[in-house]
């Protein structure tokens, strides 16, 4: 369920070791936080993976530069076999570096991902972006569509909650527990996102 532990906050401020303080950006955070919600995995000792498929590989350095200062400075391919259809899958992928413990606290509870209260007042139209050109598509080529299944209802409920308290936006839980943004609010979704969606994902755009 979605962590109800209002002291909690997300920082730009963290701590490696006992005297080295890194600062992120806002946009870096809004970068990061995007990308959690999405596919990217907190490791616990505070290391985040960030990770796409070959096709995205130019959005994947897109991320890249943003936060290049807080990265291992190597981007690796990976490869995985899948032996269910015999076929080999080629992803990109890169490592902050292991600041991000606090992040990780926040985030996961007993391993599983979830959506903390405190994300609210660090939610930007930014992270909303990335967010969606992680998880999102457009359902009949129109209505904004977030995958949400991964989470649970609860925390289904908070993110729709945040939507509509942070941008106005209203959303419908779908029948298989995704958030699709209202036909009402679509256009000023568009209008908040579209900004920042990288060229190569313009198609989840009308």
């Amino acid at each position: 369920m979605g962590n109800s532990e209002g002291s909690l906050v997300i920082s730009q401020i963290y701590k490696a070791r006992r005297n080295l303080i890194l600062r992120t950006s806002a946009e870096q955070l809004s970068v990061i936080l995007g990308s959690v919600l999405g596919d990217a995995y907190i490791y616990p000792q505070g290391k985040i993976c960030i990770e796409q498929s070959a096709e995205q590989k130019s959005y994947l350095l897109w991320k890249y530069r943003f936060l290049k200062n807080l990265c291992y400075p190597k981007v690796s391919r990976v490869i995985r076999f899948d032996h269910r259809y015999n076929k080999k899958n080629i992803s990109f992928r890169f490592f902050l570096r292991q600041y991000f413990r606090p992040l990780r606290h926040i985030f996961y509870d007993n391993g599983k991902k979830i959506v903390p209260n405190c994300l609210a007042k660090v939610f930007t139209p930014l992270a909303l972006a990335v967010w969606y050109m992680d998880d999102g598509h457009l359902e009949h080529g129109k209505y904004p569509l977030f995958a949400t299944e991964g989470f649970s209802d609860l925390d289904i409920k908070l993110l729709t909650k945040m939507i509509f308290s942070n941008f106005d936006l209203n959303t419908k839980i779908d029948a298989n527990r995704r958030i699709r943004i209202n036909s009402s609010s679509k256009d000023r979704f568009y209008k908040l996102v579209e900004p920042w969606v990288y060229p190569n994902l313009r198609y989840k755009l009308p």
